[in-house]
């Protein structure tokens, strides 16, 4: 609604919300119809439209800057010195005066629409043809004679307007042309490791987006880390670690036998991209460096140092969005088991690293035509009852009517940054399935989430809108967060969670007691419930100390508010060790397998019987 020259966003408020909309409404700039009733959406809706309000003014402040920016650049070109050109398909788009005057050119109008090549001699035609007919990705120099002097000619890939072109710049070239590259190879080199630096690197990944996008042209990105570095220093001393570091930067330049650039990101965290790597081979590749390094392939070390290292590895093709988005995946898709075994699990494509390329076209065509199968398995409570959760757990269904596991194709997707495409999907799915459920609103699904979600910046405003159209109540829905990805990739999942906290929609840990002091990241966050690696519980029926251990784990949770989920329960005799140590909900296939309906028979008033061998409490 526009009142004296003022935008403002029009909300309007009705008994009976979105529901009954009069068609006059829908000629009106109207941003919202709420229920009088649901506070939470009008809190929700105000936030969203005072955010689009101040995005509206900083992007008008922004054009506004862009457009003197504009002015200003152009006037540079124009006055500058340097003799500097745009050349698109060898003819002249611009030149400045001063690269005129450096041909004898009667002014820079004169040479637009010129070939580049008749501004030299027959003798530099040659070399000169052959650079403009290369596809150049990066900087290019070419030194030649002009007017009995040598020029050197610096091209670089722009894009201006709409039009992808070269910049030309000439100048005079040096005298002392090893000095100068080799001054520019320091600007670029971290000088310990003497790869890549950070900033360098990611020029490098930017490029490599660019040729996705434009050539279909497929990139690896591997990121290595080594695990408790900053203790190893203390240990060992900082030169040692210093020695260890280049030790292993060495060892990545060797270990890599096909083009590829290798960087140092942070203190302890290496980088290296590889163009037109098939994933197989990344992961093939990602598994011999992590191996190597975890066996000790440094001697600098004191003899005794446990040395290893966790791997992530991105896929950068049309998906992905600028140089840190592409670390960041890499980063959410590093755990300490790297998913090496993805095509053995597969067998239905006879478990062979090729069959990762039809697996994949199988996924994008399973997103395309919606065809996942989703299971409910249910997760009852030990000491509450009040809510009915089930886990939504999907299948993939391959050429052959083959159900596949998630296990064997998220990987997949996380690696190509097709994982947030995928989430939205089961969730979407999952909610047409709880919308069915009509005569039962106490049921609650609870979704996986992949990391692509928790690094986009789409997810969180498409779920808010997805949940507000479909008219759904956003307790209906949990998400679960592995706790290696909160870990990994602190800064976005911590973001991620509190954007769920400020929609009202509760989230679970899972893996929880995976990293050492866990209760760090649980301090920044407010998880509903906290499910327990399985590894925790695994003995406790004939281990003492474990099962005791356990229960002074419970009691620390439930003493920080947070409920404790036991899953994999395979055998029903752990269930009293359970009940009586606090575990709120349990979930495996000894109680109930998974299901295409939601129809388990939950315990109700609070009443449930546990029995061993012999005993029954």
């Amino acid at each position: 609604m526009t009142n004296s020259g003022v935008d403002l966003p029009l909300i309007i408020m009705s008994e009976a919300g979105s529901k009954q909309l009069d068609e006059r409404l829908l000629s009106e700039p109207v941003q919202d119809i709420i229920a009088f009733d649901d506070e939470a959406h009008v809190r929700f809706a105000i936030r969203r439209e005072v955010n689009k309000q101040a995005l509206k003014t900083r992007y008008r402040l922004l054009k506004l800057n862009h457009r003197e920016l504009e002015k200003r650049h152009q006037t540079l070109l124009d006055n500058t010195q340097q003799a500097l050109a745009y050349i698109l398909e060898g003819m002249h788009l611009y030149c400045n005066q001063s690269y005129a005057e450096l041909f004898a050119a009667e002014s820079a109008a004169a040479l637009e629409k010129t070939p580049l090549l008749d501004l030299f001699s027959d003798t530099h035609r040659d070399a000169l043809k052959h650079l403009l007919c290369a596809n150049i990705h990066e900087e290019k120099q070419l030194v030649l004679e002009l007017a009995g002097n040598k020029v050197s000619l610096v091209f670089s890939p722009v894009r201006v307007g709409e039009q992808n072109c070269l910049q030309l710049m000439i100048g005079v070239a040096s005298g002392n042309d090893s000095y100068r590259q080799k001054r520019r190879s320091i600007k670029n080199r971290d000088l310990l490791t003497r790869l890549y630096n950070r900033a360098f690197f990611q020029e490098k990944i930017e490029l490599a987006i660019a040729g996705a996008i434009k050539h279909n042209q497929h990139y690896s990105l591997i990121i290595v880390q080594v695990n408790e570095f900053l203790d190893i220093k203390s240990a060992i001393g900082l030169s040692n670690a210093n020695l260890l570091l280049r030790d292993i930067a060495t060892f990545l330049q060797k270990s890599v036998k096909k083009q590829f650039s290798a960087a140092r990101l942070s203190e302890y965290e290496f980088a290296l991209i590889l163009a037109e790597c098939p994933l197989a081979e990344a992961i093939e590749l990602a598994d011999f460096i992590k191996s190597k390094i975890n066996n000790r392939i440094t001697s600098t070390a004191l003899p005794s140092l446990q040395l290893s290292s966790s791997i992530g590895i991105a896929v950068i093709n049309n998906n992905a969005l600028d140089a840190e988005d592409s670390i960041t995946r890499a980063r959410l898709n590093m755990s300490r088991k790297l998913p090496s075994t993805v095509g053995a699990e597969l067998e239905s494509f006879h478990a062979t690293g090729n069959d990762l390329e039809g697996l994949l076209t199988s996924l994008e065509k399973a997103l395309q035509k919606r065809s996942f199968t989703l299971l409910f398995q249910p997760m009852p409570g030990l000491q509450d009852q009040g809510s009915k959760y089930y886990e939504v757990l999907s299948r993939l269904q391959d050429p052959g009517g083959v159900l596949i596991s998630p296990s064997t194709y998220i990987p997949l997707a996380n690696l190509n940054g097709m994982g947030d495409k995928l989430d939205r999907l089961i969730i979407s799915l999952a909610c047409e399935a709880l919308s069915r459920q009509h005569t039962d609103e106490t049921s609650r699904l609870i979704i996986n989430l992949t990391s692509n979600s928790l690094a986009s910046l789409t997810f969180i405003p498409w779920l808010a809108d997805y949940l507000h159209k479909q008219d759904i109540a956003q307790d209906r829905l949990l998400f679960q967060i592995s706790e290696l990805s909160i870990c990994n990739c602190p800064d976005h999942c911590l973001e991620f969670c509190h954007g769920l906290d400020e929609m009202g929609i509760s989230y679970i840990v899972c893996h929880y007691g995976c990293v050492i002091e866990p209760e760090k990241y649980l301090s920044a966050i407010s998880p509903k419930c906290v499910k327990l690696d399985c590894t925790l519980v695994r003995d406790i029926s004939d281990n003492y100390y474990q099962l005791e251990d356990l229960k002074l784990l419970i009691n620390d949770l439930h003493r920080r508010g947070f409920k404790v989920i036991v899953p994999q329960i395979e055998d029903n005799t752990v269930l009293p060790h359970l009940w009586k140590a606090g575990v709120d909900y349990v979930q495996g296939y000894g109680l109930e397998k998974p299901s295409q309906h939601m129809n388990y028979e939950f315990v109700h008033n609070h009443e449930i019987s546990l029995q061993t061998a012999g005993q029954s409490s």
